[in-house]
């Protein structure tokens, strides 16, 4: 089991870094994501590049997110497919407010400090430069102490939108509540025979949304953990079936996010079928990525060396905090560098600089409020559990 969480924190690690790069896009050279309906500042064709062919992947950070939310559903079902013990579904569905919430408490308010001292200005005037971006609506409110609390605590989690405190936090929500639908799944049918119909009608109702992630992570967990014979058929070592599905998984994952023109690499997969093509192109991309990770030895030992497990160990709080240093400390560095330098200089050097604090300061966020959620959820269930049953404590000790 250690070694599969090894090389999924490795995955998510990866993820996480490749959603901060969207971001330095967005906010320094948004045409490197959203193409041609955004200026160019680079020159020649590499932004045109980027947005509309597979080299996005760098900045794919929708697709990334929907990794995140494959992993999920994985990571938090594979332990009950390998045991068939209720009380870890039940476990992890009572901690898993309070696991997602104290670190997002901190970082929301980290961001009302951020925007009390006015440092947010220097996003809205990069903004005027790089002529905006899908973002360019951001950190334009008045900063309240009560407001901050209730973005953090209840919209996040429970109403979803804008929430402007933070933006990166309009996943929370799908993240919590597809959190609960697959702990739900796999309590009412994890056990059943004819179980897997349950997923695809599952898989049917998501298809246009996020959770459909969370069904395949779920549905993966099942396959590779459970003794069922039946499911043996979808696991293969054949290297050239994987890299098949790897590469198909990458270019469906890198289906842009900006228009696609006529002649567009993507044109053929832009049939209707799907309501929002981006969503569930990138999901399913993001499950044929994890197919290929859990069936592949080789990919596991890439994903399990140091670097990437120690990015994963701190892709949660990497990924809370790392737009509040780039709307106010990379954005007041580019400002600097800006009359002096090339645009593409100065991107570059606020970029490569913003990782000097970003990487330091996730890993902080990580061994002092990260690992505080992790315990206090702890704390909370086992009290929770002692409160209701008399023989509490020597259940917690099994």
């Amino acid at each position: 089991m250690s070694g599969k969480i090894t090389y999924l924190d490795g995955l998510r690690g990866i993820a996480a870094v490749n959603v901060m790069i969207m971001h330095f896009f967005v906010a320094l050279a948004p045409a490197m994501v959203y193409g041609s309906e955004l200026p160019s500042h680079l020159g020649g064709n590499l932004e045109q590049l980027f947005s509309t062919t597979p080299l996005g992947l760098i900045g794919a950070g929708n697709f990334s997110v929907c990794i995140f939310f494959v992993l999920s559903g994985y990571v938090l079902t594979q332990k009950y497919f390998k045991i068939r013990d209720d009380s870890i579904i039940i476990s992890g569905a009572l901690r898993r407010y309070i696991r997602l919430f104290i670190p997002v408490f901190a970082a929301v308010m980290l961001s009302f400090l951020l925007a009390s001292a006015g440092l947010y200005r220097y996003y809205i005037e990069t903004m005027m430069v790089s002529a905006g971006s899908n973002y360019r609506g951001y950190w334009t409110f008045t900063p309240d102490i009560f407001d901050a609390i209730k973005q953090a605590g209840w919209n996040s989690f429970f109403l979803g939108g804008n929430i402007y405190y933070n933006p990166v936090l309009w996943t929370m929500t799908i993240e919590f509540y597809g959190s609960m639908l697959v702990f739900t799944m796999a309590l009412l049918f994890g056990s059943l025979k004819n179980r897997w119909t349950f997923y695809l009608a599952a898989a049917v109702l998501f298809l246009n949304s996020y959770y459909l992630a969370f069904v395949i992570g779920m549905a993966l967990a099942d396959t590779f953990n459970s003794k069922t014979p039946v499911l043996q058929i979808f696991k293969t070592g054949n290297k050239i079936v994987l890299f098949i599905i790897l590469v198909s998984g990458l270019f469906i994952g890198s289906y842009p996010i900006s228009p696609l023109t006529n002649d567009s690499l993507y044109m053929f997969l832009n049939n209707g079928f799907f309501e929002t093509p981006k969503v569930t192109y990138h999901i399913i991309g993001a499950g044929m990525v994890m197919y290929t990770l859990l069936n592949s030895q080789g990919l596991q030992n890439v994903f399990s060396s140091p670097v990437p497990v120690f990015l994963g160990k701190i892709s949660y709080s990497l990924y809370l905090i790392h737009f509040l240093v780039i709307s106010s400390f990379t954005c007041a560095l580019f400002l600097v560098l800006y009359p002096v330098l090339s645009y593409g200089a100065a991107v570059l050097i606020s970029c490569g600089l913003s990782l000097l604090l970003i990487i330091p300061l996730s890993y902080l966020f990580y061994k002092y409020i990260d690992m505080a959620g992790v315990e206090l959820s702890k704390v909370f269930y086992n009290r929770l559990v002692n409160s209701h049953t008399p023989d509490g404590a020597e259940h917690i000790k099994q």
